[in-house]
């Protein structure tokens, strides 16, 4: 939606800026084609190819617009023709093959050429090529000369243009053989399939030649030389020369005599010849394609009906049916034009006659088959072929086809079909032909389609092509038909209470441009409204500020469409509003299949009963049937539909639309009875059972619950819902002897506590909340409490104490969490926060929420400390991505709002918050800052660190200060070392060169301290270990980015004693990390290794570490390992030693170094 006004914004700065690229066109074409400094005489030869993109890349800005290029075309077309000319007439032997981006300039002409015929179209391009005769000889022999075998330079858009110009010049009105001289350095080669006639004029034979010899190719060339031989073969002095009929035979021989049609080529050169028929039949007159009507119709039919593989193969091709229907269309026309002049039949080249009406209903039947095809050009095609006929044929004919039509659109469900047999309505229209006694069964038809939809088993959208063609055939029926044809006939069915068909469409038409979910249409209906308003006026009511109001732009956005323009249109007339008040219940609204959608359509309704009176009774509600139980009606409907008769129902009732009095003697006109009880259409117990579809269930039960409650009126519901209980089944049973309140609770509460039990999305809780909410506040506050109370009871698993297991604590929280302010008690609120905290935070990603009020609450301190803490470390991830890092988020904003704590929670909260502030993801550092600035910061740090970009070295350098002791220090280093190792390029060349800054300004102490600490980490990550801290503290993922950190700490640390012993004890447990599969931690690994060598006291152990790694199961690190060693001693053994051999060999090699290496050791 968003890009449809993307693309108005597009246009209208398109229109802006028309002008300066057409002057920067007309300036640089000139500069493309000569030298600066000798102008016309200084035609280069080659050009960049990157001025000729940039030209190219200027004339597509006009792409969407092509005709702000009209008034420039004629400067900047005729400088590229003139060069292209003097290029062909004075340099075309000096041609040479292009070179790395540069463009010989008749091939960089030609590009840009194209580009233009791409964007304006080649009809009106071409009429810009010159076309003097003295051309054509040139220009034929620089195509022939620069398409040798021998020459591959000439890229397609370069012949494409020569052939289109060359056929351009066929049309010269001189004989061709008063400008032929003999081909001296061509060789004419012509297919041996075709004979061409004796006295054949040289250049016409180099011309066939050309057009034959592309006329099968696949790229767009093969269209130029069609044009090329259907111009040659129609000159007047090529016809007395018989070259058409030739030509003809050799289409027919190829016919009927194919190839090998498995072939692409084969397929390419079908679509050649048949290009070259139906543009013979259409260029052609009567008096010259007479003798060719039964023929070619012959022809074309034993490819239609033929089953052979040669047919399957041409006619599988879109492309190829949409020319057989040409060739169709053109032989019924030429077939009717020459039945009017000279009779009923037409001769055939042997002398046999052919009946007409055989001809005719032969293609008439074709095309209504088409009508029908998969593809949608095909049946535009035949759509149009059809009309086209239409208008050659008589009054009775066009009857008669018009009512096959009609008859195949009541028989037919197909889209397709629908689509083909709209459009051909609507062409028919379109061209004034359509008999005026069908006029009114076809607007019916139109109006029918406005309204079609149909979906694929996935889900897709059948009808869109169907409605836009109805929106063709009413623009059509408003601009070509008067206002007394209009008048003239009756109203359609469905609006007998209007004055005319005029009023009819226009109400239509407003519901399409409003309702309808795809833009194109709502914008067709847009155009036809303003068509039928235009062209009939005083005739629409409010007809000028309708179409101001339901503009082409403003119905582009769907949700603008329904929540703006349809209210301003129901204001203008009645007729609107009773049109879209009934209207809003169909598949376009309340029934459409995308929840969104239902939703906005629910409230428009309630808009609509609430602010312009339309009454309840007038609309076309779900009512039950008398003679089937609830259980069955339910099944006749999916969860979708009943989805939205729920939202109806509940708008309605929302705004009050009932009286307490009709509810005493009748039944409730909203029959929202069955919709709201547990034998009714759904219940409790539906929600479970509906699977995917039961957020749908608890958001329309709860929309219910909420409407009736919104109304403080619930005793008026209940009276109805006890009158029409009948016989109640499972947990109603005893509700008729409850008072009427407690039924209401009871109701509400059994839905709310099915809803509590299955997870939902936002949407679905944010209903499910009001629901509850709306429940509680109608209770009294012992009610209140004992209710609220149940509920929280629920979050606990009575048997053990421990949390309920799945996602319906989500819901169950957050619904518990709203309900607690309707408290006046505080008793519930202290148990809530006493024993359910640790739920609470727990799923503070997942959709809860606590405020400010419950954050201050003095138990909560007591509680909070260690969920807080383990929602800090939460780094879950699943299919969806890094999902702990919103409960981070959600843990610093509540740590934000804190006003004291206790120092020992102070110690490490601060420490992972210095962490999260350090830590990769930008969003999470970003809050993280924020919250130690707002919490930790003195005023002084506050005005240093203002400035701090959270990627800079100066703000990682400026959170080490912040550590004071191991405390913090630690959970600090378990964000931070995620950056370091695992962040963008960035972010680990800052944080290393801040903690190498760090490093040198610190004392040895410190620098041990950080050291200790990455060993710790790296410790309680190891499989193995049994880490002393929480498992959220200790997690596997931090065991490469420390094994990395404390890597590159000891490469660069240049402040250690080399005969520290420290670390002799820590050596066994690295071992344990020789079993990883992570290809980058055993790398850090090997490279502590390869440190620790400079250890006198850690030497010999890890030497025989590093032989042991020799034998691991990855070369790459056989080969890290096998490096250090290098570095460490002096072995030939070790040089000799192949890495890739075999395990038993391997193992013995690497005995031989380990011996030698202790050999040169000692």
């Amino acid at each position: 939606m968003a890009t449809e006004e993307d693309g108005d914004d597009v246009e209208i700065h398109l229109q802006r800026v028309s002008t300066r690229v057409i002057d920067e066109l007309r300036l640089s074409i000139p500069l493309f084609l000569y030298r600066k400094d000798f102008g016309r005489n200084g035609i280069r030869k080659f050009v960049k190819s990157s001025n000729t993109t940039k030209i190219e890349r200027l004339i597509n800005t006009f792409q969407e617009w092509p005709q702000l290029l009209d008034p420039a075309l004629e400067y900047l077309v005729e400088p590229l023709v003139i060069a292209f000319v003097d290029y062909v007439r004075n340099h075309a032997d000096r041609r040479t093959e292009p070179k790395k981006q540069i463009d010989p300039l008749p091939q960089a002409i030609c590009k840009i050429l194209y580009t233009f015929c791409k964007v304006r179209g080649s009809k009106v391009i071409s009429r810009f090529f010159k076309t003097d005769p003295d051309i054509l000889e040139p220009m034929l022999e620089a195509f022939e000369s620069w398409d040798r075998p021998s020459n591959s330079a000439m890229i397609w858009e370069e012949k494409y243009i020569m052939l289109l110009w060359l056929s351009h010049l066929a049309l010269t009105p001189f004989h061709l053989d008063s400008i032929s001289t003999p081909a001296v350095r061509t060789t004419i080669s012509v297919p041996t399939t075709i004979s061409p006639p004796q006295g054949l004029p040289i250049i016409a034979l180099r011309l066939l030649a050309l057009g034959l010899h592309h006329i099968s190719l696949a790229s767009k060339e093969r269209d130029a030389a069609v044009s090329l031989l259907v111009r040659l073969s129609l000159r007047p002095d090529m016809q007395q020369l018989h070259l058409h009929h030739h030509l003809l035979q050799w289409v027919f021989s190829s016919l009927n005599n194919p190839v090998d049609s498995n072939t692409h080529a084969s397929i390419y050169f079908y679509t050649g010849i048949l290009s070259f028929l139906a543009n013979f039949l259409r260029s052609g007159d009567s008096q010259t394609v007479a003798s060719y009507v039964v023929p070619i119709f012959k022809c074309t039919q034993a490819i239609i009906v033929s089953h052979v593989d040669t047919a399957t193969g041409i006619l599988r091709s879109t492309v190829t049916r949409k020319l057989v229907i040409k060739i169709s269309r053109s032989l019924a026309v030429h077939q009717l034009s020459l039945a009017s002049v000279t009779g009923p039949t037409a001769s055939s080249t042997d002398g046999s006659q052919d009946d007409d009406s055989d001809l005719l209903d032969s293609i008439f039947d074709h095309l209504l088959t088409c009508l029908a095809d998969r593809d949608s050009p095909v049946r535009m095609t035949a759509s149009k072929a059809l009309s086209v006929i239409a208008l050659k044929l008589d009054p009775d004919m066009t009857t008669q086809l018009v009512e096959d039509i009609v008859q195949r659109l009541e028989e037919t469900t197909d889209p397709s079909g629908w689509h083909g047999l709209v459009l051909t309505l609507s062409h028919l229209l379109y061209r004034h032909s359509a008999p005026k006694s069908c006029l009114s069964t076809i607007i019916q038809l139109l109006i029918n389609a406005l309204d079609f939809e149909q979906r694929s088993p996935t889900g897709i959208s059948l009808g869109g092509n169907v409605r836009d063609a109805a929106c063709f055939g009413i623009w059509s029926v408003a601009r070509k038909y008067s206002t007394a044809e209009l008048l003239s006939l009756s109203t359609p069915t469905n609006h007998h209470l209007l004055n005319s068909v005029i009023e009819s469409l226009a109400a239509e038409l407003v519901l399409t441009a409003t309702l309808d979910p795809e833009g194109n249409i709502r914008r067709g209906a847009s155009a036809a409204l303003q068509e039928l308003v235009g062209r009939h006026p005083d005739m629409v009511p409010s007809g000028i500020p309708l179409i101001q109001i339901v503009d082409y732009h403003a119905v582009g956005l769907r949700a603008r469409a329904m929540d703006d323009v349809v209210f301003q249109a129901v204001a203008l007339d009645k007729i609107y509003l009773d049109a879209i008040s009934v209207a809003i219940f169909s598949w376009r609204a309340i029934n459409s299949p995308i929840c969104a959608v239902r939703r906005s359509s629910a409230d428009v309704l309630g808009r609509l009963i609430g602010n312009y009176g339309v009454h309840p009774k007038s609309l076309p509600l779900w009512r039950p049937s008398d003679t089937c139980t609830p259980s069955q009606q339910k099944k006749g409907k999916s969860m979708e539909e009943w989805h939205g008769i729920y939202l109806a129902h509940a708008a309605i009732i929302r705004e009050g639309c009932f009286e307490q009095s009709s509810l005493v003697h009748q039944p409730y006109p909203l029959d929202h009875h069955l919709l709201l009880k547990e034998d009714g259409i759904f219940g409790p117990k539906d929600i479970k059972a509906y699977g995917k579809g039961a957020e749908l269930a608890m958001e329309a039960l709860c929309t219910m619950i909420s409407a009736c409650n919104s109304q403080s009126r619930p005793h008026v519901m209940l009276s109805q819902l006890k009158y029409h209980l009948g016989q109640p089944a499972s947990i109603q049973l005893h509700y008729l002897n409850l008072p009427l309140d407690m039924l209401t609770t009871k109701l509400a509460t059994a839905i709310l506590e099915a809803c509590f039990k299955h997870p939902s999305g936002q949407t679905t809780l944010d209903v499910v909340k009001i629901a509850a909410i709306s429940t509680v506040i109608l209770l009294d506050e012992p009610e209140k409490v004992l209710l609220v109370g149940n509920w929280l009871k629920d979050i606990h698993d009575g048997r053990n104490g421990q949390l309920r297991s799945g996602g319906s604590n989500v819901t169950l929280i957050t619904v518990v969490g709203a309900a607690l302010h309707q408290l006046r008690t505080s008793s519930v609120l202290e148990d809530f926060i006493r024993l359910q905290i640790d739920v609470l935070v727990t799923q503070l990603g997942q959709g809860s929420s606590v405020d400010r009020k419950s954050i201050d609450y003095p138990h909560l301190k007591v509680h909070l400390g260690r969920p807080l803490i383990d929602c800090l470390n939460d780094h879950t991830i699943d299919s969806r991505g890094d999902i702990g890092s919103e409960v981070r988020i959600a843990a610093i904003n509540i740590l934000s709002k804190a006003i004291s704590w206790d120092d020992a929670f102070c110690h490490e909260a601060f420490g992972i918050l210095y962490g999260l502030a350090a830590e990769k993801l930008d969003k999470v550092r970003n809050c993280a800052w924020s919250c130690v600035r707002k919490i930790c910061l003195t005023a002084q740090d506050l005005e240093r660190t203002a400035m701090y970009s959270t990627s800079s070295v100066s703000y990682f350098h400026f959170l080490f200060t912040l550590t004071q002791d191991s405390n913090s220090l630690l959970p600090m280093l378990r964000g931070f070392i995620t950056t370091t190792s695992i962040g963008t390029e960035l972010l680990v060349r800052n944080t290393r060169i801040a903690l190498l800054q760090y490093l040198k300004t610190r004392p040895r102490t410190e620098n041990s301290l950080i050291q200790k600490s990455l060993f710790q980490i790296i410790l309680s990550s190891l499989p193995t270990s049994q880490p002393t801290k929480p498992s959220s503290t200790s997690s596997p993922r931090l065991l490469r980015p420390a094994s990395e950190t404390l890597a590159f700490i000891l490469h660069n640390d240049t402040k250690h004693h080399r005969t520290n012993a420290s670390y002799q004890h820590l050596l066994p447990s690295l071992k344990a990390i020789h079993a990883s599969t992570d290809l980058s931690t055993l790398q850090a690994l090997v490279d502590i290794y390869a440190t620790f060598l400079t250890y006198s006291d850690l030497h010999n152990e890890v030497i025989v570490t590093l032989h042991q790694l020799l034998l691991h199961r990855y070369p790459t690190i056989r080969l890290a390992a096998a490096g250090a060693l290098c570095m460490a001693v002096d072995s030939e053994a070790l040089r000799q030693l192949d890495l890739g051999a075999e395990k038993g060999e391997l193992r013995d090699g690497v005995k031989r170094v380990l011996r030698e290496s202790r050999r040169v050791g000692g």
